[in-house]
């Protein structure tokens, strides 16, 4: 991977005058963010640093080594937050956070929706999919079948999706995307919803949300039955 290769030569770069400056930390961390490398890659950085500071320690240097060996590894974790934006509709506020979170996304979309029927957000979906994002979509069985429903096109598209099969509502309304950011709220994904009526998401990168919210996105996709 191009962009591992390129944060590796620079821990190498960083360690070479055995002084680890805020500049050369923030810049890693900025290579960091712009590659967002997943877990396993992160952990090949990390075993990487640990071998690129073996083979630099010696008696002289423990000190610095040990240090450098702790803002490297600090570099790669995220920014920490616990900040949360929320938006409302009417209006495109709402829409516009869901399709800024599927066009940012690199990795994986688990969606979790009572229904689909806004076709700025198919084909934002769509375009994710042709670029390679791995998309799940979870659905309540009884609103896939309604008339402007794009769950039929969205699986004829190769997006896998799932469905309940009992007399009850799957009703959820989140998506979690590449396990970094979660959006979740009362804002079904329909026209009338932007257009019309008064409705919420909650955009969040906290660590905790998105882990739960994941964890219920695996738990449902276990229990659902796929879409045909």
């Amino acid at each position: 991977m191009k962009g591992l290769d390129e944060i590796v030569s620079y821990l190498q770069e960083s360690i070479a005058d055995e002084v680890l400056s805020k500049t050369e930390k923030r810049t890693l961390k900025d290579l960091v963010a712009r590659y967002q490398p997943d877990d396993h890659q992160l952990n090949v950085l990390r075993s990487k640093i640990y071998d690129i500071a073996h083979a630099r320690i010696n008696a002289q240097n423990q000190s610095f080594i040990i240090d450098w060996i702790r803002q490297a590894n600090s570099a790669l974790l995220p920014a920490p937050t616990d900040s949360a934006d929320v938006f409302f509709s009417p209006g495109e506020a709402c829409r516009e956070v869901i399709t800024s979170q599927i066009d940012s996304a690199v990795r994986q979309l688990h969606i979790c929706v009572f229904t689909i029927s806004d076709d700025v957000i198919t084909e934002r979906l769509l375009a994710a999919h042709r670029k390679g994002v791995h998309i799940k979509i979870i659905t309540d069985n009884d609103k896939s079948l309604d008339e402007g429903s794009d769950i039929e096109e969205l699986a004829k598209a190769g997006l896998a999706v799932r469905t309940d099969t009992t007399p009850n509502h799957m009703h959820h309304k989140f998506m979690v995307a590449d396990q970094r950011a979660l959006i979740t709220g009362s804002y079904n994904w329909t026209r009338s919803a932007a257009r019309y009526n008064h409705e919420n998401i909650l955009l969040t990168r906290e660590p905790g949300p998105v882990k739960s919210f994941e964890q219920q996105f695996q738990k449902l996709w276990g229990l659902m039955t796929e879409y045909s």
